[in-house]
């Protein structure tokens, strides 16, 4: 036992690690509003936009990326539970099993949002150019690939878990 012992302890600490970065993300994004850091135009510097660019184009691109530190926010809260069970001793359990798969389409969550939005935000600040010089730029960077591939490998970890779960179960019910 002293190996399950070991991971209860890593658990809180990494529980505690994760509820003050649940803090820190709100308050850094509360203090770039208040610095103006998020309100100067998030564009590539190769992307040419013609025209001004409204207050409006800009809040809109803003509400779009909160999306993704509110998909983090998520991920992180379902990794708190899990240390919290895993801190409890409730290691190979059903539940775990199902919050481990839900970090994982956290991650996949994660690679979407990157992939729909980076076109999204250069249509809504390339809005106001003229009609023949507004863009729209699709790509895939490795940040994209990483979360859809770690998140597919932590699902996949989640169901062989969810298996072991259910055989743990069986097998503690014929004793």
């Amino acid at each position: 036992m002293p190996k399950l012992e070991r991971v209860a302890r890593l658990s809180r600490i990494l529980q505690v690690l994760t509820v003050s970065a649940m803090i820190v993300l709100p308050l850094a994004i509360i203090v770039g509003m208040r610095v103006g850091v998020f309100w100067e135009a998030p564009y590539p510097a190769d992307l040419i936009v013609e025209s001004e660019i409204s207050r409006t184009q800009v809040t809109m691109v803003f509400i779009l990326a909160l999306i993704k530190p509110i998909i983090l926010l998520w991920i992180l809260n379902e990794m708190r539970k899990l240390f919290v069970a895993y801190s409890k001793g409730a290691i190979l359990t059903n539940r775990s099993a199902r919050l481990i798969q839900r970090i994982g389409q956290g991650f996949v969550a994660m690679a979407v949002a990157d992939f729909l939005f980076q076109p999204l935000f250069v249509l809504i600040l390339t809005m106001a150019n003229p009609p023949g010089s507004r863009s729209l730029a699709i790509s895939v960077n490795s940040d994209m690939m990483f979360f859809a591939l770690a998140g597919g490998l932590i699902i996949v970890v989640g169901w062989a878990m969810r298996e072991a779960a259910a055989a743990a179960a069986e097998n503690r019910s014929f004793v």
